[in-house]
């Protein structure tokens, strides 16, 4: 699992991080491909040079080299394909894990603008009740010094 955002990283900088890293897993795809196949068509051709050399020494020999060289190609096949799904499988990996943090971000987000907007909310209940308190007060005042004006 990818690291969580620091407390203050906001969506942006978690998406732009999260890029980043998949970024970086995205170029080593092609390039540890490319190593592999190097290493592999090294491995091919030299073992194609060891076959050439055995067709010239004897026939017998040279069968058996064929053979070889035959299943150092499909071996060096399957290593290649393995190669790059164990490359892609981390770049995947990379991408889900970048997802998560930004999904982490926003939710993040989504809490603290509930929790701003819940206080806010207490905050104007409490202000406006005080608001009416005071009028009811106040009208009540008015109300009676009308009563004593008028009762005098």
């Amino acid at each position: 699992m990818a690291e969580l955002p620091k407390d203050g990283a906001g969506v942006f900088m978690t998406m732009v991080s999260s890029s980043a890293n998949l970024t970086e897993k995205a170029m080593g795809v092609p390039l540890g491909v490319a190593r592999t196949l190097r290493d592999e068509l090294f491995r091919t051709t030299y073992a194609g040079v060891d076959l050439v050399e055995g067709v010239n020494q004897s026939s017998f020999k040279a069968m058996g080299a064929g053979v070889e060289w035959a299943q150092g190609i499909n071996q060096s096949s399957f290593k290649i394909v393995r190669e790059m799904i164990q490359r892609l499988d981390k770049m995947s990996q990379e991408a889900v894990d970048g997802l998560e943090l930004v999904t982490g971000a926003f939710s993040k987000v989504i809490r603290g603008s509930g929790e701003a907007t819940s206080d806010m909310i207490a905050q104007t209940a409490e202000a406006a009740s005080t608001v009416i308190a005071r009028t009811a007060a106040s009208l009540t005042r008015t109300k009676q010094s009308s009563s004593s004006v008028a009762a005098t």
